[in-house]
């Protein structure tokens, strides 16, 4: 029998709204929602598990169907804080891969492999089956949000995540189980991108996989930029934001304020 696993990492305290998003969307539907937490940053630099203190956030009706792992990967990575290649090659397929060693999966089962702050809505759950059925491995179409959970950049498609019968994945470890596969041409849900406050962005910038934007790691900066709807990251991007209304049936429904 086919069983569905949402497969994720978290690593910042903003990111447990997203974890419990994520679970909300897909409880009825999944086996188990398997979440990861390293003892290191992207950039492979040494950090505290956080995760065991949130978890008291994640609704009791719910907390059946996560599945924590404080996982220890130090040794497995590199210190990378201004090596953005190695970062990407070594560092992260490790962390998005080591689940596959905590469980004994069959070849048939679907593995939904996102980033904490990927949703994926569950109301395209037959969808994306469907799809998974007729092409194995499928990238999922996100529509893309920056800074505020309702701030929906126009335009810009995210196609990162991906759901695949965990059998196709090879190898399966290192690996990131990510941008691989067919483009679902239909939107199956969000990426919430930096939907976070100035100063977690600060923190983001020294932990996260792309040292090369790290000369915006300034709080002044990236309060202006929330503000005034500006992308300070590369000034040639295309940046139009549209703010939707909270209710908006775009936002997947774990993340609308429902009247």
């Amino acid at each position: 029998m086919t069983k569905i696993y949402l497969k994720t990492y978290c690593y910042a305290p903003h990111e447990i709204e997203f974890v419990i998003a994520n679970l909300k969307e897909w409880y009825p539907h999944i086996e188990k929602m398997i979440v990861c937490e390293f003892d290191i940053n992207h950039t492979g630099v040494k950090r505290d598990f956080i995760f065991e203190d949130l978890k008291e956030k994640i609704p009791p009706e719910l907390s059946d169907k996560l599945d924590y792992h404080a996982c220890s990967v130090f040794d497995h990575t590199v210190e990378a804080y201004d090596n953005e290649p190695a970062i990407h090659q070594v560092n992260e397929p490790v962390m998005r891969s080591w689940f596959t060693k905590l469980y004994n999966f069959n070849d048939n089962d679907i593995i939904i492999s996102v980033d904490a702050d990927e949703i994926i809505s569950g109301d395209k759950k037959d969808y994306i089956l469907q799809e998974v059925s007729k092409h194995g491995v499928v990238r999922l179409k996100l529509r893309q949000f920056f800074y505020k959970k309702n701030y929906m950049w126009k335009n810009k498609d995210f196609i990162s995540p991906i759901a695949t019968y965990y059998g196709l994945m090879n190898p399966k470890y290192p690996n990131n189980w990510r941008d691989v596969g067919k483009v679902t041409e239909e939107y199956v849900g969000s990426h919430f991108s930096w939907c976070m406050t100035a100063e977690q962005m600060v923190h983001k910038l020294h932990t996260y996989s792309h040292p090369r934007y790290r000369f915006c790691a300034d709080l002044e900066l990236l309060t202006d930029a929330i503000e005034n709807k500006k992308y300070p990251f590369d000034p040639n991007t295309k940046f139009e934001i549209e703010e939707l209304k909270e209710d908006d049936e775009r936002i997947p429904r774990s993340m609308r304020k429902i009247k």
